[in-house]
């Protein structure tokens, strides 16, 4: 999932940031994948971290299944990110640049 809503994906908030681009290239990555869905949601609830995005993994086992991302804003960043996508999203082969952007998700008490 790739939060655009109130503040991630948009110029207002980062306006150094290639979100058009970043869309198109997790876009190309998982085209040939059958297996990935990519959802573009508008909010993830996490806008002090945007841009965030989350991988999910509903049958691996509880505590694994979602791998969340914050401050994906650089092209290298988004760059890194897509590829890794494109190769499975494997946690165990998570790149070290990616591996800071990452954050234990604690739902909001509502």
């Amino acid at each position: 999932m790739l939060c655009r809503g109130c503040c991630c994906g948009t110029s207002g908030k980062h306006p150094r940031t290639d979100h058009d681009g970043q869309l198109l290239a997790l876009e190309a990555a998982v085209a040939d994948n059958p297996a990935v869905d990519l959802r573009v949601v508008d909010c993830l609830d996490e806008c002090d971290r945007s841009n965030v995005a989350v991988v999910r993994r509903p049958q691996a086992p509880k505590g694994k299944r979602d791998t969340w991302f914050g401050g994906l804003l650089a092209e290298s960043s988004s760059r890194s990110f897509a590829e890794w996508v494109a190769q499975g999203a494997d946690d165990a082969c998570l790149p070290q640049p990616l591996r800071s952007l990452t954050f234990k998700h604690v739902p909001p008490r509502r």
